[in-house]
């Protein structure tokens, strides 16, 4: 005769297939929402174009200006490219474009990889939402 056995959280004698139940049971409920808590925390933020329009003028308009002209307010040059010259935007890739932003230029001295900030879409956004738009003499995030 089997002696039972008793469980300070189960009232009454152990009974190894209620406990197993109970365990059934609290899985059933509780794997869908843990699932739910990990799989949404997970997913990447949506980024509206204001996010990246505020990127731009916090990491990109030092070098590049605030209208990405590569000119200061006083019309001085600063470090960085004119992002708004027309032939240049011919010239260049979206996909050269993004791998600069990621990765930046010369080991990260003439420009900084941003890739531990923005994903690969993100880049290609900030490629043909701001930068493909940018217009000189108009802040870009001004619109």
């Amino acid at each position: 005769m089997r002696q039972a056995l008793k469980s300070p959280f189960i009232r009454g004698p152990y009974d190894s297939n209620r406990a197993c139940n109970a365990l059934k049971t609290a899985c059933i409920f509780l794997l869908p929402f843990l699932l739910t808590v990990f799989w949404v925390s997970a997913a990447p933020a949506q980024d509206s174009g204001k996010d990246l329009e505020a990127f731009y003028q916090e990491n990109c308009s030092k070098c590049h200006g605030t209208d990405g002209s590569g000119l200061d307010r006083d019309g001085e040059k600063l470090s960085g490219r004119d992002l708004t010259d027309s032939e240049w935007q011919k010239e260049t890739k979206d996909e050269e474009m993004v791998e600069t932003i990621l990765g930046g230029k010369f080991f990260g001295w003439a420009m900084p990889g941003f890739e531990d900030k923005l994903t690969p879409d993100q880049a290609q956004k900030m490629v043909t939402d701001i930068i493909r738009k940018s217009e000189k003499g108009k802040k870009i995030g001004s619109q």
